[in-house]
């Protein structure tokens, strides 16, 4: 197997991951109970290998997953209402006792509601088409679950921020160089998907290059070397 970690940076480059994904999904095959014998065994295979681009695992309830081999950056709030935990992730509530004795104060911040699309998904019917009114975010038209470690969210700068906009390319040159330092962020977000790889053929990178995230990706990059 040559396995391929694909590495997302920011609102337009997840756009069009977003697309990407959607698109291998929709090459998966599914077999048919209600075909049987010999017109089962001919049944016509996918013209790709998922295992390149996908990964297996186990969910939280040990029922089996299968997940893209990705790295995603945004920016605070460029998520929309994808949740970091999903629902083959959710982990159950075991009612320990809190860790702090004291009182606590909970400051939630809106909640962004799932896209019509989203919704219908999620309810099994056939999603309405998608327009500039309903796409709101990237995950709004995303058809694939991903894994919690995929998710990764820059909290030092929030999306579409008027007071302080992630532009200019030094800014996302300065963030990798302060994140990394203060967490290894290659040892934290991409050596995991590398480690379980059996034989890794390359990364795959979208970024833009005129942006911070082009600085980001382009430290990301020469990083790996």
């Amino acid at each position: 197997m040559h396995e391929i970690v694909t590495l997302q940076f920011g609102q337009q480059s997840n756009y069009l991951g977003t697309h990407f994904w959607n698109a291998q999904e929709s090459y998966f095959t599914y077999d048919d109970p209600e075909i049987t014998g010999e017109a089962a065994k001919v049944a016509e295979p996918s013209p790709v290998d998922h295992d390149v681009h996908f990964r297996p695992g186990i969910g939280a309830d040990g029922s089996d997953t299968y997940m893209p081999r990705a790295v995603i950056y945004d920016l605070k709030g460029g998520f929309g209402s994808m949740r970091k935990i999903n629902a083959l992730y959710e982990p159950e509530d075991d009612g320990g006792a809190a860790l702090w004795p004291g009182s606590t104060i909970t400051h939630r911040a809106p909640t962004i509601q799932p896209s019509p699309y989203q919704q219908a998904l999620d309810a099994g019917l056939q999603p309405p088409p998608l327009t500039t009114d309903t796409v709101r975010y990237w995950s709004d038209y995303s058809r694939v679950y991903f894994h919690p470690r995929s998710l990764c969210q820059i909290h030092e700068f929030e999306l579409r921020s008027q007071l302080n906009p992630f532009e200019a390319w030094g800014m996302g040159d300065e963030l990798f160089a302060n994140l990394d330092r203060e967490h290894d962020l290659l040892d934290r977000d991409l050596r995991p998907f590398v480690e379980e790889s059996d034989q890794l053929q390359g990364l795959q990178i979208m970024s833009s290059v005129d942006d911070a995230w082009g600085g980001f990706a382009a430290r990301t990059r020469n990083s790996t070397n």
